[in-house]
């Protein structure tokens, strides 16, 4: 569609992308625009730009909306989900920091007007760079509960994969490699709508291998991309985005026990995991989860 339905003549600081295309539910789009509408925001501080995909998949969408975002900061935000309501405009006042990205909390909902469950009080931690921050922690690694600087990205070329599932895993950990001042906070900004006849619910066989192979994609794209980038990415920059290396080949184990993968095809899988140097995971103190999954994925791999 390419449609901006707010005209700025100044430019705005959010530009919020909606990819829409196909057989999309237009009364989703509509319930997720209106909860743009009930941030409390000024209309000249954003724009709304909803895109086709023109044949790229919700990638492609994204990347063309990155392209013709006039904000200052870009939010992705798919057309079945929406935003509770005043949540980012209370998020939108950390700008004044002038991070790179925010990361901002989700709540998963089932139908509209459901209200923010969590009861905790609003707080954030800034963190000097991505880097520092993806070295401590795990993440779900979704673009749409963040906030980008868009001329950071420009400058650093990350866009996402295209006609792919999982687009999101490598542009989210590349983000957070090349980012300076990352702001985390846990306002709950992003309700994830959960609906049966999502692209992510789909059971057909091509969906399931598709999906795994993407993500097996990813894994690969990643290890290349640390090589790359090795001349002139920090220690820190190479650890963080190694860790992340680590814990997404967890991920892709899970990937064929969620999409039931052949129980024969294991042995093939982790054996393939191994020529290419992803097993067997590393004896690093990430989290006590880490300690326990690698414990068994290395002693299959040595099968």
């Amino acid at each position: 569609m390419g449609i901006n339905h707010y005209f700025c003549i100044m430019k705005p600081l959010l530009s919020i992308i909606i990819p829409f295309y196909g057989t999309a539910d237009k009364k989703m789009l509509e319930r997720c625009i209106a909860s743009i509408r009930n941030q409390g925001m000024e209309t000249e501080d954003y724009e709304i730009l909803i895109e086709d995909d023109n044949g790229k998949g919700l990638g492609g969408a994204r990347n063309i909306g990155i392209g013709k975002a006039r904000g200052e900061y870009l939010l992705f935000i798919d057309a079945d989900d929406y935003l509770f309501p005043g949540m980012l405009a209370q998020c939108m006042v950390l700008l004044t920091q002038h991070p790179d990205m925010i990361s901002f909390g989700f709540q998963q909902v089932s139908h509209s007007n459901e209200t923010v469950r969590s009861k905790e009080e609003a707080t954030s931690k800034t963190y000097p760079t991505g880097a520092a921050f993806m070295n401590e922690h795990n993440f779900m690694g979704t673009a749409w509960r963040h906030l980008f600087l868009k001329e950071w990205l420009l400058k650093h070329r990350l866009v996402f994969p295209e006609n792919a599932y999982h687009e999101d895993e490598a542009f989210v950990a590349k983000a957070y490699f090349h980012a300076g001042t990352t702001i985390i906070t846990n306002l709950t900004v992003y309700a994830y709508y959960q609906c049966p006849h999502s692209i992510l619910h789909k059971q057909d066989v091509t969906n399931r291998t598709q999906r795994i192979q993407n993500f097996r994609q990813i894994l690969t794209d990643l290890k290349k991309y640390l090589k790359e980038t090795a001349a002139e990415a920090s220690p820190q920059q190479q650890r963080a985005l190694q860790r992340r290396i680590h814990f997404l080949t967890i991920d892709y184990i899970l990937q064929l026990i969620h999409n039931h993968y052949p129980l024969l095809g294991y042995p093939a899988a982790l054996k393939e995991l191994k020529k290419h140097q992803f097993l067997p995971l590393p004896n690093e103190k990430y989290s006590w989860k880490y300690s326990i999954a690698r414990i068994p994925l290395n002693l299959f791999a040595l099968l």
